[in-house]
C-alpha cells in the first residue's frame, strides 16, 4: 500500500473539517493527518503549504477563498481536495484546474455523496432503464440557516462576495442526479429567486427541460424547513428516496412504485462517505484509480448554477 498520504488542512476551525473530514482522514488507513492551519493561531495557511511533510491539502475555506488557496497550493506542489462548490464561477474553476494541471497535481472537489452505497445504487437503477422512459425529476434540499447574532462573525453563506446563497451551497446535490438524466446541453430553464438583504439567494426554485422533453424541478433554500428528497418518475416506475444527499452510516431505504401499484423496496447498507471519499482521493493521487468527478463534470454543474441564477434574475 505504500506510505500513507499526508493531508494538511486549510481551515482547521471549520465545522465540516472537524465534524467530518478530519475524522475521515484519521479513519483512512492510507492517509494521515498533517499540519492544520487556521486564519488565526500558531499554524497559518502558508505554513501548511510550506511543510515538506504535507503531500496534499484539504481546503475547507469560504467559497470565495477557494481560488486563491487552490492556486497557492498548486504553486507549492500540493495535491488539492477542495470543499464544494469548488468555485463561485466557471471562470474561477477553469483557473484552478489550469493551475493544478500546470503544476502536475490533482485537483478534486470534495463532494462526498457519490461515494455512498445509496448513491451508487440509485445511479445503477437510473442507468439500467428499470424506470422505463423517465419523464420528470424532482430534487429538493432545503434547511433554515440561522441569522447571525449581533456582534458575531457572519457566516460566509450570507455573503455574495464569498459565494454565499442556497443554490451554490447545496445546488450540487440537487443538480447531480438531474444532470445524469437530462444532461447539460440545450436546457430550457426558468427560475425564481427570493433574495436576502445581503444579496444572496435565500430560495431558488427552477424548472428545466431538455431537448427530449424530460423535465426537472429543483428547489434549494436557506429559509424553508429541512427537507431532502429525490423523486424520479418513469413510465415503468416512480423512484422516491428521502435524505438522498447526506446518507449516513445507519443504512437507507428507497422504493419504486410500479404502474400496477406494487412497490419494490431496496435496503442499502450505511457507510461513511467522507472516509470513502478520502480513500478515493488517495488512490487518485497515487495513480491507482482516476478521480471519478472530472473537471468537465465540475464545470458543467457550476455553469448550470450560473444559468439558473441568470434565469432567476430575468424573472424579476
Amino acid at each position: 500500500m505504500g506510505e500513507p498520504l499526508t493531508i494538511g488542512i486549510l481551515g482547521a476551525n471549520s465545522w465540516i473539517a472537524n465534524a467530518a473530514v478530519i475524522p475521515a482522514i484519521n479513519e483512512c488507513p492510507n492517509a494521515t493527518l498533517g499540519a492544520s492551519g487556521a486564519r488565526s493561531g500558531p499554524i497559518g495557511y502558508p505554513d501548511v503549504l510550506s511543510d515538506p511533510d504535507v503531500d496534499a491539502v484539504y481546503i475547507a475555506l469560504a467559497n470565495g477563498e477557494h481560488l486563491e488557496w487552490v492556486e497557492r497550493a498548486a504553486e507549492a506542489g500540493k495535491h488539492v481536495l477542495c470543499e464544494k462548490p469548488l468555485a463561485i464561477s466557471s471562470g474561477d474553476a477553469r483557473r484552478m484546474f489550469a493551475a493544478c494541471d500546470a503544476a502536475g497535481v490533482l485537483l478534486a472537489e470534495a463532494y462526498m455523496t457519490p461515494f455512498h452505497p445509496l448513491s451508487i445504487a440509485l445511479a445503477a437503477v437510473i442507468d439500467s432503464g428499470d424506470l422505463g422512459e423517465i419523464r420528470h425529476v424532482a430534487s429538493q434540499f432545503t434547511f433554515p440557516l440561522a441569522l447571525p447574532e449581533a456582534g458575531t462573525e457572519i457566516n460566509y453563506r450570507w455573503l455574495t462576495e464569498q459565494g454565499g446563497g442556497a443554490l451554490l451551497d447545496v445546488g450540487i446535490y440537487c443538480l447531480d442526479p438531474v444532470q445524469r438524466i437530462l444532461g447539460s446541453d440545450e436546457l430550457r430553464i426558468e427560475a425564481q429567486v427570493v433574495s436576502a438583504e445581503t444579496g444572496i439567494d435565500l430560495t431558488t426554485s427552477a424548472w428545466l427541460r431538455n431537448s427530449s422533453g424530460i423535465t426537472a424541478s429543483v428547489l434549494t433554500s436557506f429559509e424553508l424547513p429541512e427537507n431532502q428528497a429525490l423523486q424520479i418518475d418513469g413510465t415503468a416506475g416512480s423512484l422516491r428516496v428521502d435524505r438522498p444527499f447526506t446518507p449516513g452510516t445507519d443504512g437507507s431505504i428507497f422504493g419504486i412504485t410500479r404502474p400496477d401499484g406494487s412497490r419494490d423496496e431496496y435496503r442499502i447498507e450505511g457507510a461513511n462517505c467522507y472516509a470513502l471519499m478520502i480513500g478515493a482521493f488517495v488512490e487518485s493521487v497515487r495513480g491507482s484509480k482516476p478521480w471519478t468527478r472530472s473537471s468537465d463534470d465540475v464545470l458543467s454543474t457550476i455553469g448550470l448554477c450560473e444559468s439558473i441564477a441568470d434565469a432567476g434574475r430575468e424573472t424579476k
